[in-house]
């Protein structure tokens, strides 16, 4: 009977162990986060304090340029694109007519060529043209920044000053070239 004793101690203990703890506390505790801004005010906020310019040092004038540059591209491959296609199309009318003959119109119709290379030139272009912006985006801001930076320092300036410890007063002029 000491073993049936013993093994119900120990059974129950292993229950007790076992059993789920509760705290004392059965509400979350508070959590302090701040208020969540929406879309447009998080980004001026992000955007408010930084200079892009650098103290005008920078224009924007070669995300200006390259945005320009890559643009033209994106506007030259569109044009190309275009010219594939018509270009295959007459392909086509003439293989159907008999006036040209030879590889263009036996290894694969002209159309399909023309149809591959007007889809890849449309798809560089559609990369090219998201990029060409997000370069003028950043170059508009830039100018921005540096138009704004120049109008707070202008070239030439004189101030008035006066101390009170030692009784002085003057003018300053100074003069940025």
């Amino acid at each position: 009977m000491a073993i049936g004793v013993r093994a119900s101690v120990v059974g129950g203990t292993m229950v007790a162990i076992a059993a789920p703890v509760r705290t004392a506390h059965a509400a979350k505790p508070t959590q302090i986060v701040p208020q969540k801004k929406k879309g447009k005010e998080r980004r001026q906020a992000r955007r408010a304090d930084i200079d892009r310019s650098e103290g005008g040092e920078r224009r924007g004038v070669l995300e200006l340029s390259l945005g320009s540059v890559v643009l033209a591209t994106s506007g030259l491959l569109v044009g190309r694109g275009i010219w594939e296609i018509t270009t295959s199309r007459q392909r086509a009318i003439d293989c159907q007519n008999g006036t040209i003959s030879g590889p263009e119109c036996t290894v694969l119709s002209p159309e399909t060529n023309g149809a591959i290379a007007a889809g890849l030139s449309f798809g560089f272009a559609a990369l090219l043209a998201g990029t060409s912006g997000f370069l003028l985006a950043r170059g508009i801001r830039i100018n921005r920044d540096y138009r704004k930076w120049k109008a707070n320092n202008v070239a030439f300036s004189v101030r008035p000053w006066a101390s009170v410890r030692r009784p002085a007063g003057g003018v300053s002029v100074s003069l940025r070239f």
